[in-house]
Formats: structure tokens, sequence, C-alpha cells
């Protein structure tokens, strides 16, 4: 963190401006020479930061990846399966080849409890939870491109050790990736008012920043979430870790309110940043699941994700990074 505790910055103190593409599926549907393309576009747009998944969301514990590995034996957290984390190291080996930073999410939330979507399985528990974390935390220690983004799209359930069981898979991370002051970390949460990840985990010593999903519709004064956790009387920085894609229907209803625009997109990047938010994460909703023609679609993409790699914003958010970083932080 930064001196005053708002922004990242790098080891030697240059401001680092978090500009995010959301890559969910990518270690778990793309092979290798398209993870190399993925990439290097991404690079080439600008882009600092990606966000995936290593248990991923869309059936990601038994629908195999491109080489036919599953990430878990039997479905075991703490028989993982060595071949698979193979497929993940070479993704954050690239990333880190092209100057890109990956936040990864060990789990999807739906690995915890499914709720209303998701095909799980569930198979998190507070101890198995803790012992993963400290696999998957000395597996990848040696990487110094990762972010850490634990949950996945759920927040913790009252009356249950939802919270308990988040904790003990980051802490569990922590002791094998070399300690709190060698490990940046955060916690991806669903939609909600107020607090996103400081809800719970602001005063863990383990969440060193905050991050919100302001959710996809558009014009909901996304800034409000990040000045709600700019205003803690804790300073953390705070960024909005997944807003409204790119093509994607609005409020999930396509056909009342058509899918998102690129107005729609700026609009939530500099409400953020203007509000005090460290950089701003974009999503594509073709890209976020690597559709295609061969794939079940979910909530109604509208193209291949890579002819959707070149969309309008893809091309133009390097505008609001280079804006900040041409002004002191």
């Amino acid at each position: 963190m930064s001196e005053n505790k708002r922004f990242l910055v790098t080891e030697n103190g240059a401001p680092f401006f978090w500009l995010a593409d959301t890559a969910w599926e990518l270690l778990h549907r793309c092979d290798r020479e398209e993870i190399d393309m993925y990439l290097e576009k991404r690079k080439s747009q600008g882009f600092t930061v990606i966000q995936t998944v290593a248990l991923a969301e869309l059936d990601g514990l038994n629908s195999p990846n491109p080489y036919g590995e599953n990430p878990l034996i039997e479905n075991n957290p703490l028989l993982p399966n060595e071949k698979y984390f193979e497929h993940v190291e070479y993704a954050i080996r690239k990333a880190d080849e092209l100057g890109l930073y990956v936040a990864l999410l060990p789990t999807w939330g739906d690995k915890l409890f499914t709720e209303s979507w998701g095909v799980g399985p569930e198979i998190f528990d507070v101890e198995n939870a803790g012992k993963f974390g400290e696999w998957i935390g000395n597996r990848l220690k040696d990487f110094d491109n990762i972010i850490w983004v634990i949950g996945g799209d759920r927040n913790p359930r009252l009356d249950s050790d939802d919270v308990k069981v988040w904790n003990a898979m980051a802490e569990g991370i922590v002791t094998q990736a070399g300690g709190y002051d060698r490990t940046l970390m955060s916690f991806h949460p669903q939609p909600k008012e107020d607090g996103g990840s400081s809800t719970w985990f602001h005063n863990e010593d383990w969440l060193d920043f905050n991050m919100h999903q302001t959710g996809h519709c558009a014009n909901q004064g996304t800034y409000s979430h990040i000045t709600y956790d700019y205003n803690l009387a804790s300073v953390k920085p705070v960024l909005d870790g997944e807003p409204l894609y790119e093509d994607h229907p609005n409020c999930f209803n396509a056909k009342e309110l058509g899918h998102s625009v690129p107005e729609d997109i700026r609009r939530i990047m500099y409400w953020n940043v203007f509000a005090g938010a460290f950089g701003q994460t974009y999503g594509c909703h073709d890209v976020w699941q690597m559709y295609d023609t061969d794939k079940d679609p979910i909530n109604q993409p509208l193209r291949p994700w890579k002819v959707a790699l070149d969309l309008p914003m893809a091309n133009q958010v390097k505008h609001l990074k280079n804006l900040m970083l041409s002004r002191p932080f």
C-alpha cells in the first residue's frame, strides 16, 4: 500500500493503477495457445491485472480443462491434481513475462455454498479450506505477480461458518506464501448496500484492500459504495472489482433493457476513481465466460469471446489509467 493507505505502489514506490479484466474462466476453458493470445492482447490494450479463478465457476470441478484435467482428485480439496495446477502455473508465468499481475481467486464461492446458482459441489469447511490455502499458497509462493482474492461472488451467510472458512483459507495462504508483508489480498463479494468486503473482513490482518461488486445495472451510483469504504475510520484502499460488464444484459433483462453500451461502462469507471478508488476493473460478458458457439451461453452473450476482445471499451479503458497516472496519485 502507499504511505497514505489509499493506493497501491510498486516495490520502488511508483504509483500502480489497477486496470483489470475479468477472465474468470481463463484457467478452466482456455488452452495454452489461447492463454498466450488473450494475455498478449490485454497487455497491448493497457491492462495491468487479470482476475481469474483456480476452481472455476462453470462446473469447474467436474468439467475438465482442455487437457482433460480436473483440479481435484475425487473433488477433495486435500488432493489437488498436479497436472491441472501446472496449467494454472503456466498462465501465471506467462502473465509475469508480460508484466501483468494475476488477481487469483483460489475458488469460486459455489464450492462453499451454491445458493441460487452455481453447480458446486460444496466441498469446503473450516479445516480443509485452511489446508487448501496452505497448499496453494506454498505451490505458488515463488511468483511475485499474484494478488490473492478470497471468496468468489458469495457473501457470507448469517449463522454460518462462512466467515471462518474464508479466514482459514486466507490465513493458510499467508502462512505458506511469505507472511502478511509478502501477500497482497482482498475478498470478492456479491453486490450489497454499503460495504463490500469491509462488512466482514475490514479488520482482518490478511485483508489489504477492500473490493466491491457493484452489479450489472447501469446508472446505479456506484461511487456511493467507494465513498462508504473510503470514509471508514481504519483506512484501506478500495475499488470496484466487478461492475457492469460490456455486452451484458442490463439488470439481466435484455428483453426490456437491452445490453450495456460503452457510455454505461465509462460512466461507472470515472465515478469510481473520482470517488477515490485506486483503480478499476473492466469486464466483458462474452469474455469472462470464454463463450464460443460450442459452449452453453450464460445470460445471453452476444458474440464469441475472441471477437469481443476488441469491443470499444476494451480499447478505451487505457485512457482512464493514463489520465490518473498523468497526475500525482
